[in-house]
């Protein structure tokens, strides 16, 4: 069977509805959202982000390095009032591999873990299974 002009326009506009509704469903339907090597989800008006790499803490500020292998996106991400910002780091000797470290900044509340002790500065966490990173919008 061939399709007309018009019957490719209106299967056009049918497929990018369906598109768009399945979009909007994924996104809405509450599951986590994933970026790097971490997992965002949303619990109210908390923002939890759990993660496979380090979790890092210097001065006041999280950061998270993801394990080698990891897809390493190098845009921030903006989730509701929780911003994630990478921040490439060449090697020191010139040679090798740039590490990508991901920043935590937050418009509501400061960010805090849970399921550690409060870090002191220079503090890493190498098991990070049971513990998130979290702030309140």
């Amino acid at each position: 069977m061939k399709l007309g002009p018009v019957q490719l326009v209106i299967f056009a506009l049918i497929a990018i509805v369906a598109i768009g509704t399945g979009v909007a469903v994924a996104e809405g339907s509450g599951g986590p959202a994933t970026y790097a090597c971490m997992s965002i989800t949303h619990n109210g008006s908390t923002v939890v982000v759990t993660t496979t790499g380090l979790i890092h803490y210097v001065g006041t500020q999280y950061y998270i390095s993801c394990n080698e292998g990891s897809a390493l996106p190098s845009k921030v991400l903006s989730s509701s009032c929780l911003t994630i910002s990478p921040k490439t780091i060449l090697a020191p000797i010139g040679v090798g591999a740039a590490t990508e470290y991901y920043y935590f900044s937050s418009t509501g509340s400061s960010v805090t873990i849970n399921g550690a002790p409060a870090p002191t500065n220079n503090t890493e966490w190498i098991t990070p299974a049971g513990l998130s990173l979290t702030t309140t919008c």
